[in-house]
């Protein structure tokens, strides 16, 4: 800003004597004969002149510099980030390059993982029927020995209140009192464990 207003008088000299200088050529030029220079329009012009740029210096200088620091602080930022998505894209790229060189490798060494992994859960999954067929196994030993006790159970209540029922039915046809008590009594010793 001190520069431009330094530089602003000799800015209006040269301007001055342009002015003066290209004068008498374009009166001559419309057919007038006046010679010399015109002091009043050369002062009006010279009055214009440093109000026009002295508005410029004043108002539109500040916001125009204003504006370019902004526009400068956006471009080195935005080359700054571009310099640095170019590296990470360089530094990808070179990482892609490795691993496309290692492919090979790799696909090897996937396929090895994968065939391991698959080993070891068949293996569980065999492991795991194995201990289910297990369980079953001995849920149906249980379920077949609980069911023998209660048909054992079931058919010893029924021998036995199918025998009191003939042993009845006998006693009641063919035995006296005494022989009734006896026969009980030695049943009841025969039946009881």
């Amino acid at each position: 800003m001190k520069r431009i207003l330094c530089r602003f008088p000799y800015a209006c000299l040269l301007f001055a004597v342009s002015v003066a200088a290209a004068g008498p050529e374009q009166h001559a030029a419309g057919g007038h004969d006046h010679h010399g220079i015109p002091w009043e329009t050369l002062f009006f012009t010279f009055v214009n002149f440093s109000l026009f740029v002295w508005l410029l210096a004043r108002y539109v200088w500040p916001q125009v510099r204003l504006w370019l620091r902004e526009r400068h602080t956006t471009v080195v930022q935005e080359l700054e980030a571009a310099a640095q998505a170019r590296r990470e894209a360089e530094e990808l790229r070179r990482q892609w390059e490795q691993r496309l060189a290692q492919l090979d490798e790799e696909i090897a060494r996937l396929r090895q993982q994968v065939e391991a992994d698959l080993a070891r859960e068949r293996e569980r999954v065999l492991q795991q029927a194995q201990r289910a067929a297990e369980a079953i196994r001995r849920d149906a030993e249980r379920t077949v020995a609980a069911e023998m006790r209660r048909m054992e159970e079931e058919l010893r209540a029924e021998l036995v209140q199918q025998a009191m029922v003939i042993a009845r039915d006998l006693i009641r046809r063919h035995w006296s009192a005494a022989d009734q008590a006896r026969a009980v009594d030695e049943f009841l010793r025969q039946v009881q464990p």
